[in-house]
């Protein structure tokens, strides 16, 4: 029997199509997480049901999407990395019409913990993709475009939602889904279904116990952050953050036996992984505990109605989304070093501005404090994603790509989580900035301080070399 010929690589056309699949992808995915959120009063009173419960609608999403990344990223590893991707479109699309049917809430939320299953297989396996159409040398464009395409989701979401709950009503926030997967599947399938794995399938690569333990870790540890913020150290908080530390234990144990671990020693031995993994959480949690304040803050101290509040947060967002192809860009060509050192001393600048800010700052130097933020954070990400990905085994670029996804989801929940935490012990709310209590000034500027001092440390951590 003649041997299978081998898998073309992909032509320039194809890699278009490739990035473009994947970006409107990561699109989707992120646009799920904010374009709801909008939409949760006008559910929670056709469900009836409290806030308290209506908030599962978001949290499921957001725990399965994370809890999976890194057993997404593994499977991108052993199986065909694009058929996987469109399996999780499919699941992403029907996921999506079942939302919109939701009769009541647990119809909602099994519906959410659907998608967030599909979200997962497209998030884990998009930057994957990327790397294997495109070489490290010309990368960094392509990243930056992906990261465009995850930013533009969140932003657009809150002012989209809106809109589409006014006039159509909260179903279509989820069929709107439905004819944008359609035109991904029939523009990125015949290109990503001949995309072959990067390795041979066995059971002794993948371990589901192994994956299992991982989930259970990865969804208690961000259950137990999630409640600091409403309960602070009750205990339902405490025994999800010792659950989760207690199957962190067996997980470790567990994977010191296995070959191929999820978390894999081949990676973390790796100074360029481990510093860049490291830089990741350290931008994450200041930007995002910052990101999720402001609207406290411009409500509370400045009176802004909520959608002026909407349209300021924008410049943050829309900065960092029209910077992001630019940083890559920049990054093939000057180096990956110098663009993400960049964004970092940015990202600082623009969160120690934000300390010094009183009753008479203009909106215009509000705005433009938030753009430097967001240029920075824009700056920031392709680069080091790049230098992660850079030298990884194409058979672990699945694996490292999605442990990076991971990672900012922890760095946002732990930013948000101190953040939201030092503000509510400044302030005298002992719960969160929530309750509706007046709000002096000097408290959030004292957390936009704390937020500093963790983008000063982002600072001086990304100065150290990266040779491996």
């Amino acid at each position: 029997m003649p041997a299978a010929a081998p898998t073309p690589e992909p032509q320039p056309l194809n890699r278009r199509v490739i990035l473009l699949t994947v970006c409107l992808g990561a699109f989707m995915a992120t646009l799920d997480t904010s374009i709801v959120n909008i939409a949760l009063p006008q559910i929670a009173r056709d469900f009836r049901c409290s806030m308290v419960q209506i908030s599962w609608v978001m949290l499921i999403y957001l725990l399965m999407n994370v809890s999976l990344l890194l057993t997404s990223g593994r499977l991108g590893d052993l199986l065909a990395p694009g058929k996987l991707f469109l399996l999780g479109l499919l699941i992403f699309t029907g996921a999506s019409a079942l939302c919109g049917l939701s009769p009541g809430l647990a119809w909602m939320v099994a519906a959410r913990a659907l998608q967030g299953i599909g979200a997962s297989l497209m998030l884990g396996m998009a930057p994957k993709l990327i790397a294997l159409a495109y070489g490290e040398g010309e990368r960094g464009l392509a990243l930056g475009l992906f990261s465009t395409a995850f930013a533009t989701g969140i932003s657009v979401g809150a002012p989209l939602g809106g809109i589409i709950t006014t006039y159509l009503g909260w179903p279509f926030i989820f069929f709107i889904n439905l004819p944008i997967c359609a035109g991904v599947f029939w523009v990125g399938g015949r290109v990503l279904l001949p995309i072959k794995a990067q390795k041979a399938w066995s059971w002794q690569s993948f371990d589901l116990v192994e994956a299992l333990i991982l989930a259970g870790t990865l969804g208690l540890f961000l259950l137990g952050l999630t409640w600091i913020q409403t309960s602070g150290l009750s205990a339902e908080t405490l025994g999800a953050l010792g659950l989760a530390a207690l199957l962190g234990l067996a997980l470790h144990f567990r994977e010191r036996r296995r070959p191929d671990p999820l978390l894999h020693r081949e990676l973390w031995r790796r100074w360029p992984f481990v510093a860049g993994s490291l830089a990741v959480v350290l931008t994450f949690a200041p930007v995002m505990g910052v990101f999720f304040l402001l609207p406290f803050f411009l409500e509370q101290i400045y009176h802004y109605t909520p959608g002026q509040t909407g349209f300021m947060l924008a410049a943050l967002s829309a900065s960092n989304a029209l910077v992001a192809p630019f940083g890559g860009y920049l990054a093939d060509l000057l180096g990956n070093l110098l663009i993400l050192r960049a964004g970092a001393g940015l990202i600082l600048a623009g969160l120690i501005s934000l300390i010094f800010t009183g009753l008479d700052t203009s909106t215009l130097s509000l705005a433009a404090r938030f753009s430097v933020i967001g240029l920075g954070f824009g700056l920031f990400q392709a680069p080091n994603l790049n230098e992660i990905l850079g030298g990884v085994k194409p058979a672990l670029i699945g694996l490292a790509a999605s442990t990076n996804a991971v990672l900012k989801n922890l760095g946002s929940l732990a930013g948000i989580t101190l953040i939201v935490s030092a503000f509510a012990w400044l302030s005298g709310n002992q719960v969160s900035p929530t309750s509706g209590v007046s709000q002096d000034l000097a408290a959030f500027q004292k957390a936009f301080a704390l937020a500093a001092v963790v983008a000063a440390a982002n600072l001086l951590a990304n100065l150290l070399p990266r040779k491996p």
